[in-house]
Order: structure tokens, then C-alpha cells, then sequence
């Protein structure tokens, strides 16, 4: 069983045996996780430990709940054996990453420099580049989707209720203070109507962008459990409404759920653009208004086909906000078949989003 789904369980019983375990507790647990070498049970545990515990007097049942979900999975044969499995996976991802179809096409990886290895050794799923991850790579990647999600969401409630804050009515008050010498008994507010968003995304699942397309639909999953207006559209050639595919399919095969039921590939089975912004206009510009924001999730490489700009253009001028979520970085936009600069000006922001680190920042900035 994967580390996180063991966390999951152990933070259950935690709670269970009595022991206050906050979300903000869980957070730092997985972040500090991310950042130690596994493979040593110390280490290990004085992380959960101090992360998870704020008062002393809790340590003895911490102890028993520790032993008990992980005397089996950090035991020595066990961490030899994870230890190998490691070593084969980074074996792997070199040679993997040598023959790819993107080096191949690109010339390049993607990433900007740098390392996205934590101390202990272990590569930090949150900074890996999606156009140079194995696929035991993307599926621990995903693990870390629902809590990615469950912060944004905090986020944009967060943001929400600090938007929400009424203002002083000045005139109003003034002037019921006169009833009582001109001292301000009663205090009246703006009342402020509160909207309800409609979020619309839009998702490329062809090949070039594989991973990408993994990670945001399962993310795209993960909000809809937050938020009860976000409708999901996935295309490649072809578009579909995926809303319900996303609340039925397993977390971890998104996108092969999506192209087995829903119909994205059409004739020609390459990526369109153009033709994809068409039919989206064409079948669901109904749902589109001022309360709508549009989200487009896409490296907008088109195949050397029309750009279909003017659709993104009156889906601008339809809905309250577009963003547009590039797996690539900025400085490969606009090579190639890119044709990113023909969409960006219909757009409000357009975000590179090579990793899943980038992917949140970006988010919590709309």
C-alpha cells in the first residue's frame, strides 16, 4: 500500500484514539514527509511526531498507533525491498526520458534547472516535471492531488469570505445616529448579493500533454467535490462534456476513462484547436455568462492547423474571466507548432505549469 494511503489511515486513528489532528497539522505532516529519506524509521517517525503532536502528555498513544500501522512497512526487508524498487524507478526514468517522443520533439526537457531532490534522496513529487515523469512517478504524483485540492479549495473559501466583508454604510448610519445626539448606537452595512461562479474547464488529453492531462483531470475530479458549478469538457480533435465521467472513474486512469466513454478523437486523431473551440462554442455557449470562468488546460501546440482565436475571443467577451494553464515553460511557448500567442490576448492570465508545485500557484491566484 502507497505511504499516503497509510498516512490517510493513520491520521483516522489518531483522531480515534483522542488525539486532536487539524487539517493544517495534516498539511505540514505531508509537506515535512516530502522533504526526509523514508527509508530511515527515526527520521520517520519524529516527523509525524512533530508535526502531528502539540501536546507531550499524547506520546504514549501516538506511540501505539505508530507501532501498529508501521512496525510491517518500515521494517528492514521492507525498506530494502522499497529501497530497490527506487533504485529501478530512477533507472527507468533515465532511459525512459532519453527515447521520449517530447526530447525527441522538443529538443529539450522541460524543466528550468534546478533539483527536485528532497535531502534524504527521494525526488519531491511537487517538482518534478510532467513532460519527464516515469509512470511510477505520475501515479505517486497523483497521490497528492486530493490534499492539492482540499488547500485550494481552503484557499478560495478563504478568499471568498474575505470579499464578503460588508462596508460601513456611512449615510445610513449618520443618519439614525440623530435619533440619539448624533452617537452612533447602530452600525448599518452595504449588504453585498452573493454570486454563485460557474466554472467551466477545458482539458487537452492527447498524447503530447499525457501527463499533464492526468494530473488536471484528476485535480478537475478532486474540485468538483468542493464546488457544486464546475462543469468539465475534455477534447482532443473532438470535444465532450466529461462532468460525469470525472465523478464515476477511478482517480488514478482519468484519462484512459475519459477517452474509452467519452468522444474526444475524431477523424483525423490529431490535436485541433481550432476545431475543438468551435464545436465547444457552438454546443455550450448557453452556459457561458458573465458569471462564468472559463479554465483551459493545454500546451495550445495545434498541429500546424487554423487557431480558431476568434472563438476564444467571444468566449472572452461572453464570461467574467479565462485562464489558460500551460504544462510547458515560458520558454518554449511559441516554438514548434505553439501557437499560444495568438490565445493569450483573449485571455486574463496564462500560467507556464510544469509541475504540480506551479499548477497550485497558478490556481490560487484566479
Amino acid at each position: 500500500m502507497p505511504v499516503l494511503q497509510y498516512l490517510q489511515a493513520f491520521f483516522e486513528e489518531l483522531r480515534q484514539q483522542g488525539i486532536p489532528v487539524t487539517t493544517s497539522q495534516v498539511r505540514d505532516c505531508c509537506q515535512a514527509v516530502l522533504l526526509i529519506d523514508w527509508m530511515h524509521k527515526d527520521c520517520f517517525y519524529s516527523t509525524l511526531f512533530t508535526t502531528l503532536v502539540k501536546d507531550y502528555s499524547y506520546k504514549e498513544a501516538f506511540d501505539q498507533v505508530f507501532n501498529r500501522f508501521f512496525e510491517e512497512y518500515l521494517a528492514p526487508h521492507t525498506l530494502q525491498r522499497l529501497e530497490s524498487l527506487e533504485k529501478q524507478n530512477a533507472v527507468r526514468s533515465k532511459e525512459d526520458t532519453a527515447v521520449s517522443n517530447y526530447e525527441i520533439g522538443m529538443g529539450s526537457p522541460m524543466g528550468k534547472g534546478g533539483s527536485s531532490q528532497a535531502p534524504g534522496g527521494q525526488k519531491n513529487p511537487l517538482e518534478q516535471d510532467f513532460g519527464r515523469i516515469s509512470e511510477a512517478e505520475l501515479a505517486r504524483i497523483e497521490a497528492f492531488v486530493p490534499l492539492l485540492a482540499r488547500r485550494l479549495a481552503a484557499k478560495f473559501v478563504k478568499k471568498r469570505k474575505r470579499n464578503e466583508q460588508h462596508k460601513l454604510d456611512f449615510r445610513r448610519t449618520i443618519r439614525a445616529s440623530l435619533s440619539t445626539g448624533g452617537v452612533p448606537v447602530n452600525l448599518f452595512t452595504v449588504q453585498k448579493h452573493r454570486e454563485k461562479p460557474v466554472v467551466l474547464t477545458i482539458c487537452d488529453v492527447s498524447g503530447s500533454v499525457m501527463n499533464f492531462s492526468c494530473i488536471s483531470l484528476a485535480l478537475i475530479a478532486s474540485l468538483e467535490r468542493f464546488f457544486q458549478h464546475i462543469e468539465s469538457y475534455a477534447f482532443i480533435d473532438e470535444v465532450a462534456d466529461i462532468t460525469g465521467l470525472l465523478l464515476s472513474g477511478n482517480p488514478l486512469n482519468f484519462r484512459g476513462h475519459v477517452l474509452r466513454n467519452a468522444r474526444v478523437i475524431g477523424a483525423s486523431g490529431y490535436t485541433n484547436y481550432g476545431y475543438s473551440l468551435e464545436e465547444f462554442h457552438k454546443r455550450f455557449k448557453h452556459r457561458m455568462h458573465r458569471k462564468t470562468t472559463v479554465l483551459i488546460f493545454g500546451d495550445a501546440r495545434n498541429n500546424w492547423q487554423e487557431s480558431g482565436k476568434w472563438v476564444l475571443q467571444d468566449i472572452k467577451n461572453r464570461v467574467k474571466k479565462v485562464y489558460w494553464f500551460n504544462p510547458e515553460p515560458a520558454a518554449l511557448w511559441n516554438t514548434g507548432d505553439s501557437i499560444i500567442n495568438q490565445y493569450s490576448p483573449y485571455c486574463d492570465a496564462v500560467f507556464a505549469c510544469p509541475n504540480l508545485l506551479e499548477l497550485e500557484k497558478s490556481l490560487a491566484k484566479i
